[in-house]
């Protein structure tokens, strides 16, 4: 029982840090769609 409770867990934790990372990766593409045009106007 303790197992399938520790599987579960590392599920949950697994698809938990996929969630951050998809939301960091997120935010990373709208900052630089909000920079990379400044560079451009500054070049």
């Amino acid at each position: 029982m303790s197992n399938y409770q520790d599987s579960r867990q590392q599920r949950e934790n697994r698809r938990r840090t996929i969630v951050r990372v998809v939301c960091v990766v997120i935010a990373v593409a709208m900052l630089g769609s909000l920079v990379i045009p400044a560079i451009y106007a500054g070049l």
